[in-house]
C-alpha cells in the first residue's frame, strides 16, 4: 500500500512522471509567446520559477480543493524546463526573425 502525500492526500505514485504530457504543449506555446514579446532572460526567469511555484504553492491550494494540479515528479518538472527553455529559444531568436512582436516588455 502506497503511503499518501502530506499535502495533497494521494499516493506518491500518482504523482506524473511523464516526460511529455498534455501541459509540454502549454509550456512550448507559453514560452515561445514570452520570448517573443520578452528579454529571453526575464521569460526564462518566469517560466522556471514557475515550477517550484506550481508544485509547492499552488498544487496543495488546489488540492484541498478537489482539483488536480501541479501534482508531478522532479522528472517531470524538469521536462518541463528544457521545453520552456527551447521554447523562448524559439520565440527570442526564431520568431523575432519572421515578425517583430506588437510590443516589447522589459
Amino acid at each position: 500500500m502506497s503511503k499518501n502525500h502530506p499535502l495533497v492526500n494521494r499516493p506518491w505514485s500518482e504523482r506524473n512522471n511523464k516526460l511529455y504530457d498534455a501541459w509540454s504543449l502549454i509550456h512550448l506555446a507559453t514560452g515561445i509567446l514570452l520570448g517573443w514579446v520578452l528579454s529571453p532572460v526575464v521569460a526564462l526567469l518566469i517560466m522556471i520559477l514557475w515550477e517550484p511555484l506550481e508544485i509547492l504553492v499552488l498544487s496543495p491550494l488546489f488540492a484541498r480543493i478537489d482539483i488536480d494540479f501541479g501534482f508531478e515528479t522532479l522528472k517531470n518538472s524538469l521536462s518541463d524546463i528544457v521545453i520552456d527553455i527551447v521554447a523562448v529559444t524559439i520565440g527570442y531568436y526564431l520568431l523575432t526573425h519572421f515578425a517583430q512582436p506588437p510590443f516589447h516588455l522589459f
